[in-house]
């Protein structure tokens, strides 16, 4: 059977405030065919899929969709047409139930009833179809995140979708649900629908595409069979430049200089007899299974979360009552994983993303001094090399890996003591990660601590001086970076 072009960009070109972010960018997917889109944070990968959404109308070129030229910047139409984006956020009601989000304006009804049956039947194919078990009166505020991203697939399939664009569906997503994923993504093939999968993950692309699109500053690089091309090709033509010793080195192991101290500590529904301590110069990696702990390390630590009994010791002297500010002040600073709601002002400007914190050292009487806070910002902007237009620019039309950066720039312009980072290179193309690898590194070597809270194992063997593997809120094991094995993790992030 011939192979069926279901979608077709010809000539695609966006600009924002006269800067071209895509150019001409040509290509076409066949029907039933599972496509990588991959590039570097910036490369125009968000830009390209919103244009074929609807959401931004490209200035030249068309969309081309089983034939038929789409209208421009007309979502609706879109949808109507079967081409729907399952969102990074999935966009679910999550005091609903799996039923409900899955039916979500599409519900049988007649005369104002539902017709319950009817919508359960329904409901129960399309998880059958693709071989999801999922109880449809569950609410999904209790689900997994990869029951809930199962939830925003059956609910693109039950309004019929023919091509469905993945915005970085395995980002927040463990070992295991990343798995489950990818084979929901291999049952959706079977079924002959079209996929567009974004990730900055290449491995995943490799093991469930067919082809790959590689995209670069607003370019069309290459669009190439998986079974033509390797990882480490993709990887070179998504940065142009080789990308060896990924991680940079560990120092000489040197004195161990001690800066705080958990002792004992415990925090109701988060933590459980806490103990260990953080080094001056180190980088201390906490991992294990999502939703072990993590998070909750870091949040005490800054103040978020009260300690409800035990002890922390900074400079040796037993810290009360942390708060954020006191933890600001004595040079303990945080950076969580959720950037665009809890790290950043979307609607503001970089400008003024990187100064909030520092406004007082441009003070001039009763006003800001605006020749030194841009000169200092247009400094940081050039030294963490952020993609902005210029400093004016509002943080929500960044890329992940500039806004993270736009962060970083921050809370670095004054050195922090102890550097508390939860999940930094999330969503980040290669590239990227790897200016964020060599920043804490250099960071470490000058003598601050860092404690960083990695998923990914490769990162967590590659980048730390020791790793903490946390279950069920308490600490399973430390072990030094010559100590550490992926294997040994492993048994310790599961309790063993």
């Amino acid at each position: 059977m011939e192979d069926q072009t279901i979608l077709e960009l010809k000539n695609i070109s966006k600009s924002f405030s006269g800067v071209t972010v895509l150019k001409n960018i040509t290509v076409s997917l066949n029907k039933g065919e599972v496509r990588g889109l991959v590039g570097e944070n910036g490369a125009g990968k968000s830009t390209l899929n919103k244009i074929i959404c609807g959401v931004y109308k490209n200035d030249t070129g068309a969309v081309i969709f089983k034939g038929k030229i789409l209208p421009k910047g007309n979502p609706i139409a879109v949808k109507e047409s079967k081409i729907f984006m399952i969102p990074q956020d999935l966009g679910l009601m999550e005091n609903l139930s799996v039923m409900q989000n899955i039916l979500l304006g599409r519900e049988f009804s007649k005369f104002g009833f539902i017709n319950l049956k009817k919508s359960r039947d329904l409901c129960k194919k399309i998880l059958d179809d693709i071989e999801i078990k999922l109880d449809l009166d569950a609410i999904v505020s209790d689900l997994t995140i990869d029951q809930r991203q199962f939830v925003a697939i059956a609910r693109v399939l039950s309004a019929n979708a023919d091509l469905i664009i993945m915005d970085e569906p395995s980002s927040t997503l463990s070992k295991g649900e990343v798995k489950n994923l990818l084979n929901i993504i291999k049952n959706l093939k079977k079924k002959n629908i079209t996929i567009i999968y974004v990730s900055h993950k290449i491995d995943e692309i490799f093991e469930i595409a067919d082809s790959i699109t590689i995209l670069k500053d607003g370019n069309l690089i290459e669009t190439v069979s998986i079974e033509n091309i390797t990882k480490d090709e993709v990887i070179n033509k998504m940065v142009g430049r080789q990308l060896s010793n990924v991680f940079p080195p560990r120092k000489e192991s040197k004195q161990i200089e001690k800066i705080m101290s958990l002792t004992n500590v415990n925090v109701k529904g988060h933590l459980i007899d806490i103990n260990f301590d953080i080094n001056k110069g180190e980088i201390l990696g906490i991992g294990g299974l999502v939703g072990m702990g993590q998070s909750s390390l870091l949040n005490t630590i800054f103040g978020i979360l009260k300690v409800n009994s035990g002890r922390i010791f900074f400079k040796n002297k037993p810290l009360k009552n942390i708060k954020p500010a006191y933890s600001i002040k004595k040079g303990i600073y945080y950076i969580s994983s959720d950037r665009s709601n809890e790290m950043l002002f979307m609607c503001r400007s970089v400008k003024e993303n990187i100064s909030i914190a520092t406004l007082k050292d441009y003070k001039k009487l009763f006003s800001i001094n605006t020749i030194l806070e841009n000169k200092i910002i247009d400094k940081k902007i050039k030294e963490f090399n952020i993609a902005a237009f210029n400093r004016e620019q509002e943080s929500r039309f960044l890329s992940g890996g500039n806004q993270q950066k736009t962060i970083l720039a921050r809370w670095l312009i004054h050195k922090p003591e102890i550097f508390l980072l939860d999940e930094p290179t999330q969503g980040i193309d290669v590239g990227t990660k790897q200016d964020i690898y060599n920043t804490l590194r250099n960071l470490a070597n000058e003598g601050m601590a860092i404690v960083v809270v990695l998923s990914d194992m490769i990162e967590l063997l590659g980048l730390c001086d020791r790793v903490l593997v946390m279950y069920e809120g308490s600490i399973s094991k430390i072990f030094t970076s010559q100590e550490a094995t992926e294997e040994k993790i492993m048994l310790a992030a599961s309790g063993k």
